[in-house]
Order: C-alpha cells, then sequence, then structure tokens
C-alpha cells in the first residue's frame, strides 16, 4: 500500500523559505511549514545568500529542484514518518550538472544519520551509510548519467537489507543493522531535480506504524496532563525601542522587582560580526520606560552577534549599573536613571586570532561584557570586555587596566574559582586563564567555543567539570585541570545546558543542540558522556533554556515561542507543555522567575511586544530554586546552568 505520495502539486513556484544566516542561531524565524511534510532539515548557505531549493516547472510538472554547486555540505529535504522500517521508496532524480551528486536517503532519523543512495555525474553510484561522523560506503556501482531526462531510483528497505535498483534494473544489495528505521530524504550537492517521490509498504507494517504512533501519543497525553499550563501574565508594546535577543533582566531601582533593558544596536565594518550599541530603554514589568539612554530606531534590533551590555552592581554599592560598550567607550550608567557615572576608551585592537579584521578600526566596538572576581574582593567586581574573537582585555570597576588574554576567544567567557584562592579563574575559548590572565592550560579543538558550563555535572568526581559546545569540534566535557574526558561530534554544536531533566541519570544532563550546516540536532547526554536521547527538530528551536515549570527537578527544556513547534520539552525531548494559539510573538524565548515564586516564567518577544507566561495553577507543596548563571552574566553565547542544593 502506498503510505506518502507527492509529486509537489501543492508547492507554489519559486523559492522554498528560508533563512542561512546568522540570525537563526539565537531566533526563532518560524517559516512557515512545507506542504506534505517536508523540512529543509540542512542550512548550508546559498550563494548571495539565496535559496537551495525551490520548486520549478519541467514541462508540464511541477518538480524540486537544487540549485547551487557546493564544494562541501549536502543541502536535504526530509518527510515521511519517524518509525517507517520496511518500505520501498521510489524517486526520479535528474541530475543537471556533471559536478553534481544526488540521490535519495532512506532510515533518516536526521540529517547526519541515515543511509543513502547517491548518483554523480561522473558515472558513480554509491550507498552510504552515515552516522555523524562515522560514514561507510556499503557498496559502489557504474552507471550511465543521462542529463536529459530524470531516472528512477528504487530502495527496498526490508530488515537489515537494502536493496538500490536504477532504472528498474538492479545495482546492488547491501546488509547492515546499525539503523532500523526513519524517515525518508532528498539530496544534492548540485543542481538536481526531483519527481514523483512515493513510499511503499506492506499493510502489516503501516498498521505496526500506526499503532506505535497512538501508543506515542497516548503517552504524550498522559505527560501534557501533569503539567500546568501556560497562562498569559504580562503583555508588553514595545514600540520603536524593541529587539531581539539582546534583552537584560536586572532590579535597578530596588523595588524587590526585575526590570527589562532593551538594547539596539548600529553595524560596523562586515555587518553582522561587528555591532555596536545604539539605544537603551529601560523599562518595568508594568511596561513603563524609566529611562532612556540614545535614540531608538525600529530597524535596529536584530542581529546575529553579541552585544556588550549588562545590569550588574558592578562597584558594591548595593545598586545595579548598567555597564555597556557605545561609541567605542566603556559606559558604566546608574541603573536607576540611565546617567553617565564613568567611562573610558574601549580597547585598542590587539592581533587578530582569525580572518575578521577588527584591527580595521582604531578601537574595538565590544562584543560583549562579562564579570568575575579577578583580585579576590568578594563580588564579581572586575570587568571583561571582548572583541569578536581574538581578545579579552580586563578592568577594575573604575575602568584601570589589569590584563589582556589574546587567542582563541570564542565567544563568551566563563569564570569560576577553580583552585579555591577565592579569585576567579577564567575559561576563555579552549584556555584556562588565572586571576592574573596567565593561560593554565589549553585544549586543542577545531572551531571556536560556543557555549561554556562549569558546573558539578557528575558527582561520582567530587568536583566541578567544564562542558564546551565547540561548534565543528562537537561537545567536550574536560575536568578542571584541563583532561579531556569525552567528546562526541554530532555537527556544528551551538547551544549548551547543564540541567536535572532526567530522573535515570545521576548529576546533570548536557543537553546540546546544533546550527551549521547540519541544524537543528538537539542530544541529551549523562555525566559520562552516553546519549540518552536525539531528536531532530528543524526550524523550531533558538534556544535551550531550562525552565522550573513545577518547583522541583526534573526541568524541562524551552525551545521557541513557536506553535508548530516550539514550547517546553521534558528530558525524553517530549513536547509536554504547548503554547496557545493567541498571537503572542514567536522572535526570542527565555525562562526566567519574575514573580517571585521560585518557578520560571516563560517570556516571549519580538520587536514589538513582550509577553510573559506563567503557570495556570500553584505549586504543588514548596517550590525550590535552582542556583542558575547569574543575569549579570548573560550573553547570547552562554551556556545554561541550573543546580538545585540537592545535586
Amino acid at each position: 500500500m502506498i503510505v506518502f505520495r507527492d509529486q509537489f502539486e501543492k508547492f507554489p513556484i519559486g523559492d522554498l523559505p528560508f533563512d542561512y544566516t546568522a540570525v537563526g542561531e539565537y531566533h526563532c524565524l518560524d517559516l512557515p511549514a512545507l506542504p506534505g511534510g517536508w523540512a529543509e532539515v540542512t542550512n548550508h548557505t546559498g550563494w548571495g545568500r539565496l535559496a537551495n531549493w525551490q520548486v520549478v516547472l519541467d514541462g508540464d510538472r511541477r518538480v524540486m529542484q537544487q540549485a547551487r554547486l557546493r564544494k562541501e555540505g549536502m543541502p536535504m529535504l526530509a518527510a515521511g514518518d519517524p518509525r517507517w522500517r520496511d518500505i520501498t521508496l521510489r524517486v526520479e532524480v535528474r541530475l543537471l550538472a556533471a559536478a553534481a551528486e544526488a540521490g535519495v536517503a532512506v532510515r533518516y532519523q536526521n540529517n547526519r544519520t541515515h543511509y543513502s543512495l547517491r548518483l554523480d555525474g561522473q558515472g558513480r553510484v554509491r550507498m552510504i551509510r552515515r552516522r555523524h561522523e562515522d560514514k561507510a560506503v556499503l557498496a559502489e556501482a557504474e552507471w550511465k548519467p543521462d542529463f536529459n531526462r530524470y531516472h528512477e531510483v528504487r530502495l527496498d528497505a526490508r530488515g537489515n537489507r537494502i536493496e538500490a535498483f536504477l532504472d528498474g534494473a538492479p545495482l546492488f544489495e547491501v546488509t547492515d543493522e546499525h539503523l532500523t528505521e526513519g524517515a525518508v530524504a532528498l539530496l544534492a550537492n548540485g543542481p538536481a531535480r526531483f519527481a514523483a517521490v512515493e513510499v511503499e509498504t506492506e499493510e502489516g507494517e503501516a498498521a505496526r506504524v500506526r499503532a506505535e504512533n497512538e501508543r506515542a501519543q497516548a503517552e504524550l497525553a498522559e505527560a501534557r496532563a501533569r503539567y500546568p499550563q501556560p497562562t498569559l501574565w504580562r503583555r508588553i508594546e514595545t514600540p520603536e525601542f524593541g529587539t531581539g535577543r539582546h534583552v537584560r533582566f536586572g532590579d535597578v531601582n530596588g523595588d524587590g522587582r526585575m526590570e527589562i533593558l532593551f538594547a539596539q544596536h548600529t553595524h560596523m565594518l562586515n555587518g553582522g560580526d561587528f555591532c555596536m550599541l545604539s539605544c537603551l530603554t529601560m523599562m518595568d514589568l508594568d511596561g513603563n520606560i524609566l529611562w532612556q539612554w540614545g535614540e531608538p530606531d525600529r530597524g535596529r534590533g536584530v542581529v546575529p552577534s553579541d552585544m556588550a551590555v549588562q545590569i550588574h552592581d558592578v562597584n558594591g554599592d548595593g545598586k545595579a549599573e548598567v555597564v555597556c560598550c557605545r561609541n567605542f567607550e566603556i559606559c558604566i550608567l546608574d541603573g536607576a536613571t540611565g546617567e553617565l557615572i564613568h567611562s573610558a576608551p574601549t580597547p585598542e585592537p590587539g592581533p587578530m586570532a582569525t580572518w575578521l579584521k577588527e584591527d580595521d578600526l582604531f578601537r574595538i566596538p565590544g562584543d560583549c561584557v562579562s564579570f568575575a572576581d579577578l583580585r579576590g574582593i568578594g563580588r564579581r567586581g572586575d570587568i571583561m570586555v571582548k572583541d569578536r574573537y581574538s581578545n579579552v582585555t580586563a578592568y577594575d570597576e573604575n575602568l584601570n587596566r589589569l590584563w589582556r588574554f589574546h587567542g582563541n576567544t570564542g565567544h563568551f567567557p566563563a569564570p569560576a574559582d577553580i583552585d579555591g584562592d577565592g579569585r576567579d579563574e577564567v575559561m576563555i575559548g579552549y584556555t584556562m586563564v588565572d586571576d592574573d590572565g596567565t593561560a593554565l592550560w589549553r585544549i586543542e579543538v577545531a572551531d571556536h567555543q560556543d557555549a561554556i558550563a562549569i558546573a558539578p555535572i557528575d558527582p561520582a568526581r567530587g568536583e566541578p567539570l567544564i562542558a564546551l559546545a565547540c561548534g565543528e569540534g562537537g561537545t567536550v566535557v574536560c575536568d578542571t585541570k584541563g583532561h579531556v574526558l569525552w567528546r562526541d561530534l554530532t555537527g556544528h554544536v551551538q547551544r549548551l545546558t547543564a540541567a536535572r531533566v532526567r530522573e535515570d541519570a545521576p548529576g546533570l544532563q548536557i543537553i546540546t543542540k546544533t546550527f551549521w550546516g547540519n541544524p537543528d540536532i538537539i542530544c541529551v547526554y549523562d555525566a559520562k558522556g552516553n546519549m540518552l536521547d536525539t531528536m531532530e527538530l528543524p526550524g523550531g528551536g533558538a534556544v535551550l533554556s531550562p525552565v522550573n515549570w513545577t518547583g522541583r527537578p526534573p526541568e524541562l527544556l524551552l525551545t521557541s515561542g513557536s506553535l508548530r513547534l516550539g514550547g517546553l520539552l521534558d528530558g525524553r525531548l517530549r513536547r509536554v507543555v504547548e503554547f496557545p494559539d493567541d498571537g503572542h510573538p514567536t522572535l526570542c524565548a527565555e525562562a526566567l522567575d519574575l514573580t517571585g515564586d521560585a518557578r520560571d516564567e516563560i517570556v516571549l518577544w519580538d520587536q514589538d511586544e513582550l509577553w510573559i507566561y506563567t503557570q495556570d495553577r500553584p505549586a504543588e507543596g514548596e517550590a525550590l530554586r535552582p542556583r542558575r548563571q547569574p543575569h549579570y552574566n548573560m550573553s547570547d553565547y552562554r551556556a545554561e546552568i541550573s543546580v538545585y542544593e540537592e545535586e
């Protein structure tokens, strides 16, 4: 029986909705769903930011076309049921370039785990098994490409056997036991067209899939019933001064409640890599503007980089200040009034560790600001200002320079008193830096660091561990001496959270999410590095914030405000809390306690509005408050940590 058939008639002619920019690292662009359940599951950058996939007319029928010739990466479209096992897949494929390779995949689990049959324009056809970095050619044959017509590719997957056919003739048969079930996909690294996709299976297999899906839906409904529902607590308009991810929270007027700081930017040099603060707007939770510094501009809100601004009592007087970089100055403002207290020039450019030429400027704009206790004064009153990827400069609260570090800085430093001397060491990129700026040790990992968590991950070790999201270098966990304990390569690991999200694993779990090239793969690991669960969530998540939704662990994970794919996941990666269909914004999302009951509220916002959701019922028993990353060290690129005292 046919369980899936698509000839792309429901697609409009033209490009599929896409975004291959860094904006999607921490913003949910909430692109519309594609007809037929298809999803673009890769985000390899197109030429000039052009779409990889489009629907075109070939004669009198619609076909799916991948138009870009790529030296690296394999753009993919996926569809179907992840529980399919024994199926026959038929697809018509037409190559349009001798340098192209195109084909189909079965047992598709994510964009880095599947079996694929690939035809190239040089006359080679291969069957490849991929499980992340484990790639194996299972069979290979020759064929004669005819660029003027479509070739029918057929894959019969039954148990551990896959038979491949081309234009009705057998190619080869492979036996492999690594992947037992999954959806289907189209793939091409160069110009190619696809038509008439069809999946067939036996009635018994279709019945099995239906039964398993019904059982999973029943279990999900039971799990959802155990959690409070989101109810709207505040809705605040942010005309003109609204922003993307660059919102900060802190009590600036001493009333015991959080205020909200909205930061806008202006571009420097090559756009999104170098941004400078242009306007700040401080607002309370009732929507009253307390002060504004600069002139707002709605077009200056969403940027694909960090922003050098924080709320923190940096001078220890019991009142919060705003510390930021603006107009090539480090500025300290009175948090309650916005009045300038003190300023000093931002650092001059140092040696560049990457191809980004920030030294073309006479001073750095300031990529991020963070705080540590480098002098042993009993509070984090020392200021670190980073350029994009190459240098970190430390200052005291009076903006006297303490030291400068040069190297592969990654995105956001992580301070912690590693040796117990009352002074913070700082993990900068892959280097542990002492309180005086001296490098203590470094681990060798490719790419740059995207997030760092220093936390009591493994209770058996009796000391904090350091977990890093290392981009193309994967996920790395090491001890405080720099010894790597475990590592996993699952793509460009962009986001990392250390929290208790499972009851069946001791200590904290490490949850990661990928972005560039092969995005949206979420993995849950135990403290030893064993993968507990994984899923692909195409376009549905931009953050992995831990959420104390019930008042007790295990916690949930906030992905985004998207109606279709967002919400809160449990530790088994089931979407157990959904947001209501009430018109709420979906661009940005964050979780923190704003009502004071120890449980988290969910903040959803875009450039026009900010909505805050809380629970629709009181906590059962006394709500526990986890220890989190401090609000004064907020960044798009920090890891999230959530620890309960029992841990």
